[in-house]
């Protein structure tokens, strides 16, 4: 049985509703995050701060050592990239490869990975499609999360998506199929399915793209 669990990107949007929602599971946390963002974190003695890089395997090494999995919840907003001068496949790609590096290093085999609903053509979806491909190449027991737009405290904004995407659902072929995609799921929906796959091995090489999240959350049934 899974007890410890290394999260990167624990201290982002996603992080700030997975880490408590893996805590109210009972696991036990070791977070990587970069020096002086551990006030970011939930105040629990379940909860560790390990102080690195994501992008560092040696850093994730240690963030490892006595875990059963490991949780990639890195992701990279396009402000942040303006700032740094840094491209997702610094960051986003580059985590993904020194996670699996990590994992081979510790014989940890267990991952979870966000990553992102596969429409349009952006540099994010690219090097997000390009992150999964290193984590089915690799010889670990993965699940992926495939969100698109995701609601949370702060970020409500794509609510007003809502009704043109619904309807757009019911149009036949690919422009119906990429709305389904598109469509809204929320924090709480993800961290639900995170905490779900971790205690349910079937859940092992399967995708959850957004239709497979929303349903999933009408059987575990939390408030968004």
């Amino acid at each position: 049985m899974m007890q410890n669990i290394c999260v990167l990107g624990g201290t982002g949007f996603v992080g700030r509703g997975v880490i408590p929602a893996l805590l109210s599971a009972g696991f036990e946390i070791n977070a990587l995050v970069r020096k002086n963002s551990e006030g970011k974190l939930p105040q629990s003695s379940a909860c560790h701060a390990i102080i690195g890089e994501a992008t560092n395997a040696e850093d994730i090494i240690r963030a490892l050592e006595g875990c059963d999995a490991l949780v990639n919840l890195v992701g990279t907003r396009r402000a942040e990239m303006k700032k740094s001068n840094l491209t997702y496949a610094d960051v986003d790609l580059a985590a993904t490869s020194a996670g699996i590096a990590a994992m081979r290093a510790t014989k940890v085999s267990r991952l979870i990975l966000l990553s992102a609903g596969h429409i349009g053509e952006s540099a994010y979806v690219q090097t997000k499609k390009l992150a999964e491909q290193v984590v089915q190449n690799a010889n670990v027991d993965w699940t992926i999360l495939r969100p698109s737009y995701i609601l949370g405290p702060g970020q409500m904004w794509p609510i007003i998506m809502n009704p043109v995407l619904s309807i757009s659902t019911l149009i036949p072929g690919n422009f119906g199929r990429v709305a389904k995609l598109a469509q809204n799921v929320t924090r709480n929906n993800l961290a639900d399915a995170i905490v779900w796959a971790l205690g349910h091995p079937e859940s092992v090489g399967i995708v959850f793209d957004v239709p497979a999240i929303r349903a999933l959350a009408k059987t575990l049934s939390r408030p968004a």
